[in-house]
């Protein structure tokens, strides 16, 4: 079971990893702005597929090695578990060290042909795009936090029927096998730790709908179509994550106060259903997002571009602009958005409740 489980998610790790450079924006190269005039240099092509095929090259063979160590050396299941996440950061390690070989050499053609230099750069701004935005509201992310409040109530009321030892983990086969005694903090531990994460979905999602709209210069309704849908898509991802989350982790809750619930392999149905559904929202995302690039078929015959903001991104990864009032922005290389790190409203939204996690973990577990 997982041995299973995890192959599927390395090998759904392993495909994103290989189709990035083909799902960020064409103006978006290993975190590197290139110019809607360069977008179809062949340097880019190469070095896209290049990375594309070592990665899957070298992601093939650490599977190949994971399946031969797994199945030779038949340790226990903690031992596995290391096997298994040392070759999944073994594949992203490899992916990461391409990204930054890519990342460098970009730079360097980009520097040494000097683009954009004698072209003039221009933010687009459309003043009907709020207007227009559909991500979700907030009361939709507000409901999980109900449920948990509830749960917390309800806990505190059942006390005195929760067994002395209360489980704080679960393994492969969804059967317990970590416990703690009881508390009333150890009793409403998983719930606060519920509620700290659903805050952390409500605030990524509003500071997602507060940012920034960008639009392409050249392209600015195509650009405003693919930008107003994908965060509509990721608004509509993160409320899904937070209710499956609710629903795993309340299950896991009341197996606690009510034990038969946890009997044999009652809970592994609910563990796999949150992992399908992760799975397949992510799955649908990168669909999605695919679908939504904004595509060149030649090279833009312009006398203006598009703001270059290379000097705000570290590496490409890290991005951050005290002048953008935008807590999160569009990953330039993956899946999903990043904090602008220079924004102090990020570390509330999200190294808070982090905090307050870190907090609840060590005194209850």
């Amino acid at each position: 079971m997982l041995l299973g489980i995890f192959t599927i998610l390395y090998i759904m790790t392993l495909a994103m990893q290989i189709f990035v450079p083909y799902i960020v924006r064409e103006t978006i190269v290993f975190g590197v702005t290139v110019p809607e005039q360069n977008v179809k240099h062949p340097a880019l092509a190469i070095a896209k597929k290049r990375y594309a095929q070592t990665v899957g090259l070298f992601g093939a063979l650490i599977l190949m090695i994971m399946f031969v160590f797994y199945w030779l050396l038949a340790p226990s299941e903690s031992v596995q578990g290391i096997l298994l996440l040392s070759c999944l950061f073994g594949m992203l390690a490899v992916s990461m060290v391409l990204y930054w070989f890519n990342h460098s050499q970009i730079m360097k053609l980009k520097m040494r042909e000097q683009w954009g230099m004698n072209i003039k750069q221009v933010r687009a701004v459309d003043l009907t795009a709020r207007s227009r935005d559909e991500i979700l509201p907030w009361p939709f992310y507000v409901v999980p936090l109900g449920v948990t409040v509830f749960l917390i109530i309800f806990t505190i009321l059942h006390y005195d029927q929760i067994p002395n030892a209360i489980a704080v983990h679960w393994g492969p086969s969804g059967a317990a096998d970590a416990w703690q005694e009881k508390s009333y903090f150890t009793a409403i531990a998983l719930p606060l730790i519920m509620l700290m994460m659903q805050c952390m979905m409500w605030g990524t999602a509003d500071s997602i709908k507060r940012s920034a709209i960008r639009l392409a210069i050249n392209r600015q309704q195509e650009s405003l179509e693919s930008e107003l849908k994908t965060r509509k898509l990721m608004s509509w991802n993160i409320a899904l994550v937070s209710y499956s989350l609710t629903g795993l982790l309340t299950m896991l809750q009341l197996s606690n106060i009510y034990p038969s619930m946890a009997d044999g392999k009652k809970l592994l149905p609910f563990f796999m259903t949150f992992l399908i559904l992760i799975i397949g929202s992510v799955l649908v995302y990168v669909w999605k997002k695919r679908k939504l690039r904004v595509h060149y078929k030649d090279n833009v015959v312009s006398e203006v571009m598009d703001i270059d903001e290379d000097r705000y991104w570290k590496g490409g990864l890290i991005y951050m602009n005290r002048q953008d009032p935008s807590v999160f922005v569009e990953k330039r290389f993956g899946v999903g958005w990043t904090m602008n790190f220079a924004n102090p409203r990020g570390y509330i939204v999200i190294g808070l409740p982090l905090l307050i996690l870190l907090l609840i973990s060590i005194f209850s577990f």
